[in-house]
């Protein structure tokens, strides 16, 4: 045991005195800046992946690359590494909505109704049931569901919730408002056992069929509270006395609709198109150092022309330039790979990446994980960097710094004049996640948030030079130093976080594992992570286990675990069913507070 310790400590010695001298040169602001205008520009459409502008922002940081004197890394010898994302959903040929009894009617196609992305495929013919807001909320007691017999009808449902311009109102709590998304609302009644949802909008407007999802098991459309009074009408009750009936009596009002006949039909075109992670490699100088790798990453895409994921739902249709999120960077990576390139490499080998798909649930760096252009056992450490244009008071934050042995020492002895606001857990939302999750040690430098955040506002000109320059340059210092070092960070498990003494967050209790973001051949939620000491680890679920039930509900896709966990309680004993090399495994948890 002395022997390993002393290993470790020198280790430790070496890390620390790894980085001697000036070491590579990194670029000045201007050169930064120019970087992150040209992948803010509007030709780039918002490099949304994917689509044109996307393609073209690769193509740029593959020349970039190229002129820098890196190997292409990709398939084939390429500079990319392609896999698909979805892009967006579209109009089959068969979409219906029809009364069939009493007396039949047809509904017109986008005036009287549409169908949603998250809506399954195929036809269902039943009777209606009108469900209220669809809540159901045992902690605020509510329950739209409460003596209503849903099972095998198609559901009527509002949008919003209860008392909806009362300040006081149940639903109004912040831990509530869950309670009011589409999402829930649709799981809900699936797990009532609609065949079928009919989602009444607030106005006269239906939604466009815009942005891409899964399906969450059932049909789901639209419709305008015009059609609702017609749907509703041989219950002898109107949209508004239904909804009036709700608010008065401050209680739920749901109720059959006695000989009705509904039928809906649904069919999408879910498109994909072809998005890649651009790679270049900076082969090690040194013999031994040379076989593994240190990689430095930063995605490249962003939203496009906003939609899903922009915070500014109003300029749906306009650039979302990105220029921090995520242009700087990129600009940082690329200013990284010049700098070792004329300094002629490091010790070990360097590999830089533009990720794709990171707004889209990490699935450019899920994929890299999988199809790695360095071996992933001989990955030493992935830098992440994601928001690093604009700072506050010269601080950086660093994650991660506790999932490799001796990284926060290292950090903070190369922290220069910055003032470093460091945190062990290695788990975020960005690329470095997908390589913790994979066992590899990571770092993740982000400047912090600000009010252009997935906005058209977010522009080139709003980006500090000043601190992206020396955030570049400190990232190199850390990069050196890894890179030179005798020994590397080992990984390290990093225990979940102690909980809070506070109120539990709105997002439900705590069970600590990272899902990993995509689409899977199968419904379920895939497992990239567990956390270490958290309930799921006692339980025995592992990385790659597929979640499919949770507390004795169905999970399809993320939303409908989400939705599961936000049910439960601190303390309560949930049963989880995972997939696990093909075969069914029932397991046993009890969740804690969220952390």
């Amino acid at each position: 045991m002395r022997g390993v310790t002393l290993v470790r400590a020198l280790g430790l010695v070496s890390l620390l005195a790894a980085f001697v001298g000036a070491g590579p040169v990194t670029p000045e602001a201007a050169w930064l800046l120019e970087r992150v205008r040209t992948l803010a520009a509007p030709e780039m459409e918002g490099r949304a992946s994917g689509t044109a502008g996307g393609e073209r922002a690769a193509r740029y940081v593959a020349r970039e690359m190229q002129r820098l004197g890196l190997r292409p890394g990709g398939d084939g010898g390429d500079w990319q590494q392609a896999f698909t994302v979805p892009t967006g959903t579209r109009l089959g040929d068969a979409n219906s909505l029809g009364v069939i009894a009493p007396g039949p009617r047809a509904l017109a196609l986008g005036r009287d109704f549409e169908p949603l992305t998250v809506s399954a495929e195929g036809r269902q013919e039943a009777e209606l049931v009108f469900a209220g807001y669809g809540i159901t909320a045992p902690d605020l007691g509510w329950d739209d569901y409460a003596g209503l017999d849903a099972r095998g009808r198609i559901v009527m449902l509002l949008e919003h919730e209860p008392r909806r311009a009362d300040p006081a109102g149940p639903f109004r709590q912040p831990d509530a408002y869950h309670y009011t998304e589409r999402s829930h609302k649709i799981i809900n009644a699936r797990e009532h056992g609609a065949l079928a949802v009919l989602l009444v909008v607030s106005g006269s407007a239906l939604p466009s069929l815009a942005g891409h999802a899964q399906s969450q098991g059932l049909l789901v459309a639209a419709v305008t509270p015009a059609v609702a009074d017609v749907l509703l009408a041989p219950a002898g009750v109107g949209l508004g006395a239904a909804t009036r009936a709700i608010d008065t009596a401050r209680a739920p009002r749901s109720f059959a609709v006695p000989g009705s006949r509904i039928a809906l039909e649904v069919s999408l075109v879910r498109e994909r198109a072809r998005a890649g992670n651009v790679v270049g490699i900076l082969p090690g100088r040194d013999a031994r150092l040379g076989e593994e790798a240190v990689v430095v990453g930063a995605h490249y895409d962003h939203l496009g022309r906003g939609g899903q994921g922009s915070l500014a739902p109003e300029a749906t249709g306009r650039v979302h330039p990105g220029a921090d999120d995520n242009a700087s960077g990129v600009a940082a990576m690329l200013g990284l790979a010049r700098a070792f390139s004329q300094a002629g490499g490091a010790s070990r080998t360097l590999v830089f990446v533009a990720f794709a798909g990171e707004e889209m649930g990490l699935l450019g760096s899920a994929h890299y994980v999988r199809r790695p252009a360095h071996p992933l056992e001989r990955t030493v450490l992935m830098l992440n960097l994601d928001m690093v244009g604009r700072w506050r008071e010269r601080t950086l934050y660093v994650s991660g710094v506790d999932s490799g042995t001796g990284l926060r020492a290292l950090v903070q002895s190369q922290a220069g004049g910055l003032t470093l606001r460091m945190r062990g857990d290695p788990y975020g939302p960005s690329d470095h996640s997908s390589f913790y999750a994979a066992g590899r040690p990571v770092l993740f430098l982000f400047t912090g948030a600000h009010a252009d955040y997935h906005r058209p506002t977010d522009t080139w000109d709003r980006i500090d030079g000043g601190a992206l320059a020396e955030v570049t340059a400190f990232a190199a210092r850390v990069v050196e130093a890894v890179a030179s070092a005798g020994t590397p960070p080992a990984y390290a498990r990093v225990a979940a976080p102690a909980a809070s003494s506070g109120r539990a967050s709105g997002y439900g209790p705590f069970f600590g594992v990272v899902p990993e973001f995509g689409e899977g051949e199968r419904p379920g939620v895939r497992v990239g992570g567990v956390r270490a000491g958290s309930p799921a680890d006692r339980a025995g679920v592992r990385q790659g286990d597929v979640i499919v039930a949770f507390g004795g509900l169905t999970v399809r896709t993320l939303e409908d675990f989400t939705f599961a966990l936000r049910g439960r309680r601190p303390g309560d004993r949930v049963a989880v069913t995972v997939l696990r090399e093909g075969a069914e495994r029932r397991l046993e948890a009890v969740l804690e507070e969220r952390r």
